[in-house]
Parts: structure tokens; C-alpha cells; sequence
């Protein structure tokens, strides 16, 4: 009687796990998607649980991990989590993972990559309107991920609020990743419009291979090297 027991719970335990497999292979790994990327490379990047392939061993996805339900002084409000997954040969890591309002646009794009690092950016447009004066707000962030041991840094770049009802904010006027193979660093350029006096200027940070950083605008003290999680 316990043979059988045993046995049932074996049997369960399989046809539970190929099919939570099932489902995570089928994320990463469609052939629409797979071939798409040929002739579009960027087609996904911006659109929820769908990814984008460098190589079919290294693709980055903007993953939705749903809604989640806050109070805050008696006020109800929803927030949408997501994150930044990678799937690096046949494991997938996380990135990011954060939430924002639900009256927002992520977007991701893919900056630059090579055998070695993997450069993206993330921006939000937010409209925070749970609080008695609502605002909007405008948040840039670039990450540079190593592919070989799924270190990363992230760079914040923007983080911007409207204010006295005024919806502007300071604005993301584009950006690069370029990589100095003399010098054996990688540096990311960007240029941002501030909007209180409408000038634009750089924003320039500057790593090693490692990730260590040499030069940043806002201070090296006040990023590190982290390590990405491996998804569940």
C-alpha cells in the first residue's frame, strides 16, 4: 500500500514539473519568435513576456509578473510588478525586478553586446496618480550585464518627478555603448534635457570588463556589481 502511495506521488510530482517546464520552455523558446528575430531583431524588445534573441544560447525579455494590490493612508491603489530576465545558455536570471504604477510605459532597449557584456537600457513614464497632487515621472536606468558569470551593474541615469502640477520632466535625449578595446572599457554616453532651463547635457559613466567602475558623472560611490538571480 505504501509502494502504491509512494508511487502516486512520483507520478504527480513528474506531471507537475514537466508541465511548470513545459510552460517556462515555451516562454523562451518559440520558433515565431526565433525567426522574427532574422529579419527584425528588436521586433519584441519593448512588449511584455516577450523576448528578444542575441544568439539562440542569450535572449532578454520584459517579463510581467502581474499586479499587486497597496494602501497607503487609506487610499487603495494597484501597482504593476515586472522585471528584466535574461536567458543565459539554459538558465534564466533576473535582472530586475520593481513595480510602478499601472498609467505607465516601460520601455526596453538593447544598447550594445558582445562576447562578453550585454548593454540595456529601461525607461518608465509614470503618472503616480494615488497621492492628492498627482505627477509624472520620468526614471532611466542602464545596465551593463556579464555574460560569463552573470554579474551586473545598474546606472542610474534619470530619475525626474513634475512639479507644482506641471507634467514635465527631464528627458532622456539619447544614448550609446561603446567599448574601447585598447583600454578594455565600456563606456555609456548619454544625453538628457533638463526641464526646469531646457539644457542638454551628458552623462557619461565608464567600467572595466569587470564591471568596476573608473568614471561616473554622479560619483562611482554610488553604484556596485551585483548578481543576478536565478529564476524559479
Amino acid at each position: 500500500m505504501k509502494s502504491i502511495k509512494l508511487l502516486a506521488m512520483i507520478i504527480a510530482y513528474s506531471v507537475f514539473f514537466n508541465i511548470c517546464n513545459a510552460k517556462e520552455n515555451f516562454l523562451w523558446d518559440d520558433y515565431l519568435q526565433d525567426a522574427t528575430q532574422v529579419n527584425s531583431p528588436i521586433e519584441y524588445i519593448g512588449a511584455y513576456n516577450k523576448y528578444s534573441a542575441i544568439n539562440p544560447n542569450l535572449k532578454i525579455m520584459l517579463r510581467d509578473f502581474g499586479d499587486i494590490n497597496k494602501t497607503k493612508k487609506d487610499i487603495n491603489y494597484t501597482l504593476k510588478k515586472y522585471g528584466i530576465q535574461v536567458l543565459n545558455g539554459k538558465d534564466v536570471y533576473n535582472v530586475l525586478r520593481t513595480a510602478v504604477p499601472l498609467q505607465s510605459n516601460v520601455d526596453l532597449a538593447l544598447l550594445y553586446h558582445d562576447e562578453d557584456i550585454l548593454a540595456f537600457r529601461i525607461r518608465e513614464l509614470s503618472t503616480v496618480n494615488y497621492i492628492k497632487i498627482p505627477f509624472k515621472r520620468n526614471r532611466v536606468s542602464a545596465f551593463l550585464y556579464n555574460i560569463k558569470n552573470n554579474n551586473f551593474t545598474e546606472i542610474p541615469v534619470i530619475l525626474s518627478d513634475s512639479e507644482d502640477g506641471d507634467e514635465k520632466t527631464d528627458l532622456l535625449m539619447g544614448d550609446q555603448v561603446t567599448y574601447d578595446a585598447k583600454k578594455g572599457q565600456y563606456t555609456y554616453l548619454a544625453n538628457v534635457k533638463t526641464y526646469t532651463n531646457g539644457k542638454v547635457s551628458p552623462f557619461k559613466a565608464v567600467f572595466n570588463i569587470n564591471l568596476k567602475c573608473i568614471s561616473l558623472t554622479l560619483g562611482c560611490e554610488t553604484i556596485g556589481v551585483l548578481k543576478a538571480t536565478k529564476s524559479n
